[in-house]
């Protein structure tokens, strides 16, 4: 196990990009109905950035990745929303996630805008508003305004933990592979209980 490890850090240093373009495609995959609700991008995220900066990436590319990740994801749904409008909802998967759309639009007329910036932290729905957004005719600048204020808010609070605890783990005195053991153990614990609760809640 010590050997796949020692394999992982050293690739991860000498491919950061890989990590970036991996944070940013996960962030992405947090606004795409069906998709952000069955991948627990927000913890691959914070996991995937710990890992990259044990292995001496740079943290605010780490941030910028996972922060244009955010907004194109949510950007790409409203689109989708504003172009298809109520067709895409009867079409599959869609159409088996009733009780997400309702709860995404009761979470928009309640809230207007702000429900952008509510939505990127609340599981499930976060992957169905900027749809809704789009097909409920929200405006543009209102949208594309809290989109960007969510995603900054959003990756700065998934992306800086990581960075933490990989600082915390390097100032304790822990290896390169004993950070990385502690950090994906972590990673696929709470993998568990993510999709533990996921099945519960579509039970």
């Amino acid at each position: 196990m010590d050997q796949y490890l020692i394999v992982l850090k050293d690739f991860a240093s000498t491919h950061a990009l890989y990590a970036y373009i991996t944070v940013s495609l996960l962030a992405l995959s947090e606004a795409i109905p069906v998709v952000g609700t069955v991948v627990p991008g927000s913890t691959l995220v914070f996991g995937i950035s710990a890992l990259a900066i044990s292995a001496d990436a740079d943290p605010w590319i780490l941030l910028l990745a996972a922060t244009a990740g955010a907004i194109a994801g949510d950007c790409f749904s409203f689109w989708l929303g504003q172009h298809y409008r109520e067709r895409i909802l009867r079409a599959w998967p869609l159409s088996h996630y009733p009780q997400l759309i309702t709860r995404s639009e009761q979470l928009i007329v309640k809230f207007g805008a702000a429900s952008v910036v509510l939505a990127r932290f609340m599981a499930v729905v976060r992957a169905f508003v900027p749809l809704i957004a789009g097909i409920l005719r929200m405006s543009p600048w209102q949208f594309y305004s809290a989109n960007i204020i969510s995603a900054v808010i959003w990756a700065s609070a998934h992306v800086f933990p990581g960075i933490m605890l990989a600082a915390v783990l390097r100032l304790a005195g822990a290896s390169a592979e004993q950070r990385a053991i502690i950090i994906v153990s972590g990673i696929a614990v709470i993998f568990v209980i993510f999709a533990t609760r996921m099945y519960y809640k579509t039970r």
